[in-house]
């Protein structure tokens, strides 16, 4: 549906050329002769962006200007001058003038500023619901998406949280295989108990063996007193060893012991420790051709693998980003006195078009990165990493950011408005305000997508 445009021009020569000029450009547009006849139109219709002169008789354009963003806080208004001072246009920037011409200025000027105007607007309205979306969403352990590849791991989680059998986890580096053990143990019924992470390749294999299994007094130099290991830590709650694959032969060997016998041995200790842990364990590597090539044991893949569930790449759920995009900015910008409003659209392009190799981590990086370089309310391509920008330069793809925001952004606000709506009864002021939206906005949407409003 075509944007409105109401012009305000007491010159009606001078109107009517404003007219010509915009019209062509497949704009719905309204004039008003005056300030009064302004006032009318704006109380009575649905207008997006409103052109006025600022000296007018009676009314100027600062008063239209005042009128509009109390019926619209988002409303643009453009003022035009052929008299310009620094102290009326901040003046008129104050009271919330989206652009300020001044006369004489061409007709490429005037049709640039509405268009990058609206363009700013939708830009800032897309950034509210992906905003809105994430409040509102159902996501299980704070893991993020609404893809169809995301919606299935969730539904794993729900069904694995309800049982106790050992689970292995298997995804590239950076897909976020931690935050998918911890959603399984918080919503299962070893909640509230501990959860005990361990990442076996951060730590050297004979400090790996103390830490796992724990030591007595004495045990070895340097053991001045009796620790318990992360087993009996756990004790309860869940296990979760991260590079799984790191394990050496002889800590793969004594760890599969210790799962067998429930019950574990302490370094310099003879009295085996009873203990209820939950296993689970990920790794990014190939862990079947580990097996094959004789570097992780057979038996103890089995005892882990009783479940195995494999997180997929953000390559493969780019729908997902603009979800995680705006869920890294909130997340971000807390504290960083920064406020965002939106992401240029050649910004997501960038975003959504990148293969993400790092997956979820990479991401979240960029967008700290990002909101640091930011200087404006919007992030633009040149915030992001040179990385990802030249990437998506070499890799163009077929179809452009505008073809995938019609077939993806545009649907998935489009369903989130609806689900909204419905949620409220139908109820237009309810939905905007539980989106966090002012009501002439929602109204705005709704057109924008041509949904039915009651």
């Amino acid at each position: 549906m075509a944007e409105t445009i109401l012009i305000v021009e007491d010159d009606p020569h001078v109107l009517l050329s404003y007219q010509e000029v915009l019209k062509p450009t497949g704009y719905e547009v309204v004039t008003a002769d005056c300030g009064e006849a302004a006032e009318r139109i704006l109380r009575t219709s649905s207008i997006d962006v409103v052109i006025t002169d600022r000296k007018m008789p009676k009314m100027g354009g600062l008063e239209v200007l005042k009128i509009a963003k109390q019926v619209d806080p988002e409303t643009i208004v453009i003022l035009i001058t052929a008299y310009p001072t620094v102290d009326t246009a901040v003046e008129a920037m104050k009271v919330g003038a989206c652009d300020y011409l001044v006369k004489p200025f061409s007709v490429e000027q005037l049709r640039t500023v509405v268009r990058d105007s609206l363009e700013k607007r939708k830009t800032k309205e897309t950034y509210w619901l992906l905003k809105s979306h994430l409040r509102s969403s159902f996501a299980v352990g704070g893991i993020v998406g609404q893809s169809q590849a995301l919606l299935k791991l969730l539904d794993e989680i729900r069904k694995v949280a309800a049982v106790s059998a050992n689970v292995l986890i298997l995804g590239e580096s950076g897909v976020g295989k931690e935050p998918v053990a911890q959603a399984i143990h918080e919503n299962s019924a070893r909640q509230g108990r501990p959860f005990v992470p361990l990442n076996c390749a951060a730590i050297p294999e004979t400090l790996l063996e103390a830490e796992l299994f724990g030591y007595e007094r004495g045990a070895f130099t340097g053991a001045q007193a009796a620790k318990e290991g992360l087993l009996e830590v756990a004790d309860g709650g869940t296990l979760f060893l991260d590079e799984f694959c790191e394990l050496s032969p002889a800590l793969q060997a004594k760890l599969l012991r210790t799962l067998e016998e429930g019950a574990v041995r302490r370094l310099g200790g003879k009295k085996p420790i009873p203990f209820d842990v939950r296993f689970m364990a990920s790794t990014n590597r190939d862990i079947r051709e580990e097996i094959r090539l004789g570097r992780f044991r057979q038996d103890l893949f089995f005892r882990i693998n009783v479940i195995e569930i494999r997180v997929p790449p953000l390559r493969e759920r780019r729908e997902d980003v603009p979800l995680l995009v705006a869920h890294f900015l909130e997340a971000s910008s807390k504290g960083s006195g920064k406020a965002i409003e939106g992401i240029s659209p050649e910004t997501m392009e960038c975003l959504t078009q990148y293969d993400w190799p790092g997956n979820v981590r990479e991401l979240k990086n960029a967008m700290e990165r990002a909101l640091a370089y930011a200087t404006g309310p919007f992030i633009t391509v040149q915030d992001l990493p040179e990385a990802i920008v030249m990437a998506t330069e070499r890799q163009k793809q077929v179809s452009s950011y505008r073809e995938w925001r019609e077939e993806i952004l545009e649907r998935l606000e489009k369903e989130f408005l609806e689900k909204s709506i419905h949620e409220q009864g139908g109820n237009l002021t309810l939905a905007a305000k539980r989106l966090g939206i002012h009501r002439s906005t929602l109204h705005r949407l709704i057109r924008r997508h041509h949904l039915q409003s009651s």
